[in-house]
């Protein structure tokens, strides 16, 4: 039985959240997404953080929340289609 669509996009925050966190130049994304700062189109182009970190995280927080094969499935469309930061220094 997979979750919903709610606590999916729960869990995919908190990975945002953990790779602004860790990304260069540093960022509070939720505070950031609540304050509405978040509008620019590209504006994930203007952070970086290796993407075997990324990675990393995406894998810690998915094993943490014990997340399905399907879950993490759409966890990572989501994350890697979505505002993640570059992987790749400018």
């Amino acid at each position: 039985m997979t979750r919903s669509d709610k606590y999916i996009w729960k869990i995919c925050m908190k990975i945002y959240q953990q790779t602004y966190k860790e990304a260069e130049p540093s960022m509070d994304f939720e505070k950031e997404l609540d304050a509405g700062n978040l509008g620019r189109e590209d504006w994930y182009m203007d952070f970086y953080l290796p993407m075997t970190r990324q990675q990393e995280i995406y894998k810690e927080i998915c094993k943490n929340y014990n997340c399905s094969r399907y879950e993490m499935e759409k966890i990572s469309m989501e994350i890697w289609l979505g505002s993640s930061p570059s992987g790749f220094k400018k």
